[in-house]
């Protein structure tokens, strides 16, 4: 369950006329710390009971973030 909505920026060639199936959206990438930060959120949110059940958690909410950032989000939570 995803408990926070990304922000997604849609960019079109001003020039070009683009027909509905030639349209490729471009999704805007975030800097690493934001993801951090939204990952913190969604544990903090999401509570999880064990570090299996987080980096679970985060793994579907975070599909395209790392494991390294996934682990990251877990060991700045434990501080």
């Amino acid at each position: 369950m995803m408990l926070q909505s990304a922000g997604v920026t849609v960019n079109f060639p001003a020039a070009t006329r683009l027909s509905e199936a030639d349209a490729r959206i471009v999704y805007a990438r975030r800097e690493p710390a934001t993801v951090a930060q939204l990952m913190s959120q969604h544990l903090d949110l999401a509570r999880p009971g064990s570090d299996a059940e987080a980096l679970r958690l985060l793994r579907q909410a975070f599909p395209g973030a790392p494991l390294a950032a996934r682990v990251e989000a877990m060991k700045s939570r434990a501080r």
